[in-house]
C-alpha cells in the first residue's frame, strides 16, 4: 500500500506571514463514500471539518489543502479571493524551496506575528496610505 504524508504549508517567511496567521492546512482524504455521492459538497465539508468551529481561523488563514485534490482560498471578495490563491501558490513554492534546502528553517514566531499583525486588525498600518509614519 501506498502511504502518503501530509504536510501543512509552514510559515517560512514574511511572504507567508502577511497574509495568512498560521501554516496553511492540509484535509483528511474524503472516503470512497463521499467520493461517490455528493462529491463537491463533501469537497467543502472537509474543509470545514479541517477549521472546525474557529471562524477567526478561517479569516486568519484564508486557504486550506484538499488532499489530493489542490488548494482552495476564499476572501470577503472574488478578487481577495483570487490574491489568496497567488499568494497560497507562491509560498507553496518558497516552502517546497526553503526545505529542501533547509529542513529546520522556521523563523522566529514573533517576527511572524509582527508581519501578521502590521497588515491585519486595529493597529494595522501596512498598505495603509493613511496611517502616519511615526507609529509604526
Amino acid at each position: 500500500a501506498f502511504a502518503q504524508a501530509r504536510r501543512d504549508i509552514p510559515v517560512l517567511g514574511t511572504t507567508h506571514a502577511d497574509t495568512f496567521n498560521g501554516p496553511i492546512p492540509v484535509t483528511r482524504d474524503l472516503t470512497p463514500e463521499e467520493c461517490a455521492k455528493d462529491y463537491e459538497y463533501n469537497t467543502g465539508v472537509v474543509i470545514v471539518d479541517l477549521l472546525g468551529e474557529e471562524d477567526q481561523k478561517a479569516v486568519e488563514v484564508p486557504a486550506a489543502l484538499v488532499a489530493n485534490h489542490g488548494p482552495f482560498t476564499w476572501g470577503t471578495t472574488a478578487r481577495k479571493s483570487l490574491e489568496h490563491a497567488i499568494i497560497c501558490e507562491a509560498v507553496a513554492d518558497i516552502a517546497l524551496h526553503t526545505l529542501s534546502l533547509s529542513p529546520a528553517a522556521p523563523p522566529p514566531r514573533h517576527l511572524l506575528e509582527r508581519h501578521y499583525t502590521r497588515k491585519h486588525g486595529p493597529d494595522a498600518y501596512y498598505g495603509n496610505p493613511d496611517m502616519p509614519t511615526a507609529s509604526r
